[in-house]
């Protein structure tokens, strides 16, 4: 059972809209709706993984936190020092360019871990 909690934000308070027994294409449409101001933070629950999505409009942070370890989507792989600030949860936040997805790696992300596809992806492994 897939469940998303949305957040939407009203200046420093924020409502949680919660959707059960949610879809694959409504994961899709919430991330989708998230500008990167009132809708910062989506976060979607799905057998025993938290999988946490910041920002919104073209640039995005991936955490996956399982049991054992959090697993954070890599965008570049290259060595990048350099930092982008992204709104995540209202919160203008720093992040090391290497976390920063497109849409698409959101997507891509989904369809592997919702449906257990097969997909390219990079992840950063921190075992707890």
């Amino acid at each position: 059972m897939i469940t998303i909690y949305e957040e939407q934000r009203k200046g420093a308070v924020a409502d949680t809209i919660e959707h059960s027994h949610a879809s694959f294409e409504e994961c899709l449409e919430v991330i989708q709706r998230m500008d990167g101001f009132t809708r910062s933070q989506v976060t979607i629950q799905y057998r025993e993984n938290m999988i946490m999505i910041g920002g919104g409009g073209h640039e995005f942070i991936v955490t996956v936190e399982t049991r054992t370890a959090i697993h954070n989507l890599l965008g570049s792989l290259e060595e990048e020092e350099e930092f982008a600030e992204l709104t995540v949860g209202g919160q203008a936040c720093e992040f090391p360019q290497k976390y920063i997805v497109r849409l698409e790696l959101v997507e891509s992300a989904l369809l592997q871990l919702l449906a257990d596809t097969s997909a390219e992806l990079n992840w950063e492994v921190i075992e707890k």
